[in-house]
């Protein structure tokens, strides 16, 4: 599959941002099934995407450039080319997080319930968007064995011009992004039980259990496919990758929140 999918016009329409767009839009539609669920008004809903993709693409942006920031100290202008790529993904969930809260601050709405309703959708654009690196072969994995069978069906045979640099005689490398994919979609179908068992049932009663829930299952997946990346194998010995602190990071603190949260929560019934 090549970076760029067709041209309308003249102007080249990328192949990863289709499934970018494919993620954003069913997203929207799992998130507007789940708010019809709760009974919920769905104009909460629209503020919350009209305020969370642009907050999502400055944050997401902000923190590409911070962390790559040698590569736009010589030419500021390449930092609003967000056209040219690099997003943050820490930074376009902080952003859609923060156009949660703000939009529940001004609608005077439980900010946990509401990210309990969206979880499941996020968690389901996230499988897209891995789906879309596996397709386009853009992190291979550490390399396999030379002598490995392996029928061409699966990503992890690199095509030449994808391989990275020093591993053109590598053809198979572990397709870290679909097992992340696959791991996604087993939390995703998870929180789509519990939605159900929470409307049902009223299990859990703790508002924001299934948000807490789903984030540190995330952060944990994308913690130990961390491991697996190829260039995993360049940094035996070294400091721990910013990539996997961070994720590392975020799963400890949504464990932590959800055990304080439940403390409190008892302590306040007793």
């Amino acid at each position: 599959m090549g970076f760029i999918a067709c041209s309308l016009g003249g102007v080249s329409i990328y192949t990863y941002g289709l499934f970018v767009a494919v993620a954003v839009l069913l997203a929207v539609v799992t998130a507007g099934v789940n708010v019809r669920l709760h009974h919920q008004p769905a104009a909460v809903l629209t503020d919350i995407v009209l305020w969370g993709i642009p907050l999502a693409l400055l944050c997401g942006r902000a923190g590409y450039v911070l962390h790559h920031f040698e590569q736009y100290s010589s030419c500021l202008w390449e930092i609003v080319a967000i056209w040219h790529g690099g997003l943050s993904l820490y930074g376009i969930i902080g952003g859609l997080l923060l156009a949660v809260w703000g939009v529940c601050q001004v609608h005077g709405l439980d900010t946990w319930q509401w990210l309990d309703i969206l979880i499941p959708a996020g968690v389901l654009a996230l499988v897209i968007i891995e789906l879309g690196i596996f397709a386009l072969q853009l992190n291979p994995g550490l390399p396999f064995p030379d002598d490995l069978p392996n029928d061409h069906r699966l990503v992890e045979y690199v095509e030449y011009a994808f391989r990275p640099v020093g591993f053109g005689d590598t053809l198979y490398f572990q397709p870290i992004a679909l097992y992340q994919a696959g791991l996604q979609l087993l939390v995703f179908l998870l929180l789509c039980v519990l939605t159900v068992v929470q409307l049902v049932w009223q299990r859990p009663r703790l508002l924001g259990t299934l948000f807490l829930l789903g984030t540190a299952s995330l952060a944990f997946i994308r913690l130990g496919c961390g491991f697996y990346y190829l260039a995993s194998g360049a940094d035996i010995g070294a400091a721990m990758p910013l990539g996997r602190v961070m994720s590392g990071s975020a799963g400890m603190l949504a464990v932590i929140v959800l055990i304080l949260r439940k403390r409190f929560h008892a302590l306040k019934n007793n």
